[in-house]
């Protein structure tokens, strides 16, 4: 049978586990929504990096991070097949000064299909006609070997563009063309070449794009679907080889003139028929001075034709720098920026900056295991500075915030819950740090103890919720009165309730007579002309006040309460709504 409480009895809950309970939970929303608010923050830090991440400062970062992956990556495969015929220093010096005679180019055709050459490259235009004797020694070069290819190029003038190309004799008897175009990056380094140009309804490819796939025997892909990566621009990135010197098979032009004659006098040559026989081989002026010199990622000073062994090396030998997509670098970069906020929000200044700087080492050696590895350029430089963005940003926030729960925990421990006012037990600190500094400086100090008049009246006649909003009210006020004399005299006066409904305030470097009547009777007065209201009805409000100060010889306040207490008793049983000084001083005041 179950058994019910008497009737009229009120079964109270554990207050204690009630309390708890509001405390755990205040806790647990309280940091769920900076938490919340933290993470919305890094969220909008990592829009921000987003919307940058191609700016062009930011590619300039992105390059140099590129090109440090060039610089550091492990040697990639070079096809056997290229070689460079190179007009350099040498040539100029046995062969005279450039432009040569076309007679000595179309020398150099004969003798490389002679020698079994598959293509022949040459670099140089031949866009303007030379002698007879020469003109016609470079066309019935081109007809016998037939596996010459020659470039164009599309120039501006002024706003007008115009495709340079061959004399049309040359045109008929070369195998092919294609454009020789470059356009460095905004830091004037080479980084990539555009697959197709199109200008007045013409549409030409890279030479090297055309020359490799003839060398492979398979047809020219059309330039709206192409077969190997490109960017967001359709360009192909160069998958450099190495520097200029350090890679694919380079001879002297004169070398090979010189080796041929070599080879009809019987004599030894100094490159022999093998090193030519089914090779690439690309012709161009590499002279420093005289040469189209460019930078690239791996060096300063780099030869122009170079750019076409490099991106034959590629179609063969199927080695691409694959760039990722806009949309796969901005969710990489979302993906990291989520992970490492979530670590600076759960986790501790000093082990999420650890972290942080792990994650970023971490990103940094994967893009550059993905580059070196599979050829996948993946930004590098965005993630990791949006990490260092998210850390400098979590630890400012988590100072901040820091800063605003000590302060809160600070004034818990305090004030007051009902009136916001000091405790007693910090305004005894105060007051006995005071009293140490006006013994120091040798200033007066005073303390008023105020008490409100007929408090267990209101309470019985209004209720408990009344009275509390009575104290609060009477809190306010005091807090406004002393606020404004503290404006005029730059002191502060610390307040603090001191009981039920006793209320205790220093004043400091102020004599009594001073506390007494410029700010007890300033005090008294206020609350007595204050027209309370509580749920349509009036309640008057009066109190009763004792002012004490700090005698010569005390180091310590105690005294100077007790003596502040008895005036009080004294204003009480005189009548209360009064104002009394401590005996020692002088007569009460009212």
């Amino acid at each position: 049978m179950t058994k019910h409480p008497p009737e009229g009895l009120v079964q109270r809950p554990d207050s204690y586990f009630r309390r708890k309970q509001r405390q755990i939970q205040f806790y647990l929303t309280t940091t769920f929504r900076l938490h919340f608010v933290h993470f919305l923050l890094c969220f909008l830090i990592i829009g921000a990096h987003m919307a940058v991440m191609y700016s062009p400062i930011m590619m300039r970062f992105e390059y140099v991070v590129l090109d440090f992956f060039f610089r550091n990556r492990s040697p990639i495969h070079q096809h056997p097949a290229i070689t460079h015929i190179d007009i350099a220093e040498d040539s100029l010096q046995a062969l005279g000064r450039w432009p040569w005679p076309r007679h000595n180019h179309a020398a150099l055709a004969r003798i490389l299909r002679e020698w079994g050459a598959q293509e022949v490259v040459f670099d140089v235009i031949f866009s303007e006609p030379s002698t007879s004797f020469d003109d016609e020694a470079m066309i019935e070069s081109l007809q016998e070997a037939g596996n010459v290819y020659l470039p164009l190029m599309l120039e501006s003038f002024g706003k007008d563009k115009k495709w340079i190309r061959p004399l049309p004799e040359f045109r008929k008897a070369m195998k092919g063309t294609g454009h020789i175009n470059i356009s460095p990056d905004s830091d004037g380094a080479i980084r990539r070449v555009t697959p197709f140009v199109e200008h007045d309804r013409e549409t030409h490819p890279y030479i090297a794009v055309r020359v490799a796939y003839d060398y492979l025997g398979e047809s020219l892909p059309e330039a709206g679907s192409l077969p190997f990566p490109t960017d967001s621009k359709g360009d192909i990135m160069i998958n450099w080889a190495g520097k200029w010197r350090e890679t694919f098979t380079h001879l002297s032009f004169v070398d090979v003139i010189k080796s041929y004659a070599a080879l009809k006098r019987g004599e030894e040559p100094v490159i022999s028929p093998e090193q030519i026989k089914g090779k690439i081989c690309v012709i161009g002026l590499t002279a420093v001075g005289l040469t189209d010199i460019k930078a690239n990622p791996l060096e300063e000073t780099y030869p122009a034709v170079g750019v076409q062994t490099n991106i034959i090396n590629s179609i063969l030998t199927k080695q691409f720098v694959h760039p990722a997509s806009k949309n796969v670098n901005r969710l990489c970069l979302l993906v990291v920026g989520v992970l490492v906020s979530l670590i600076f929000i759960f986790f501790r200044q000093v082990f999420s900056f650890i972290v942080g700087l792990a994650g970023a080492g971490v990103w940094f050696a994967f893009t550059f295991a993905m580059f070196s590895v599979r050829g996948i350029w993946l930004f590098a430089l965005n993630p990791m500075l949006m990490v260092f963005s998210l850390f400098i940003f979590s630890a400012v926030f988590s100072m901040t915030i820091g800063r605003r729960e000590q302060e809160r925990l600070f004034n818990l421990a305090t004030r007051d819950g009902l009136t916001g006012l000091y405790v007693i037990r910090h305004f005894r600190m105060l007051l006995n740090e005071a009293v140490v500094e006006a013994r120091r400086k040798k200033e007066p100090l005073s303390l008023i103890l105020t008490d409100l008049d007929h408090f267990k009246k209101i309470n019985d006649t209004y209720g408990h919720v009344a009275g509390d909003a009575v104290l609060r009210r009477l809190s306010a006020l005091m807090t406004e009165v002393f606020a404004s004399e503290n404006s005029k005299k730059k002191e502060r006066c610390p307040i603090s309730r001191y009981g039920g409904e006793e209320f205790i305030i220093m004043v400091k470097n102020c004599p009594l007579i001073d506390a007494a009547f410029n700010f007890g009777e300033k005090l008294r007065k206020r609350i007595e002309q204050e027209e309370f209201i509580y749920e349509g009805k009036h309640i008057p409000l009066t109190i009763s006040i004792g002012v004490s100060s700090l005698a010569e010889k005390e180091n310590v306040p105690d005294l100077m309460v007790h003596r502040a207490d008895e005036a009080l008793y004294r204003a009480k049983n005189e009548g209360r709504n009064r104002t009394c000084i401590e005996k020692e001083t002088g007569e009460a005041a009212s």
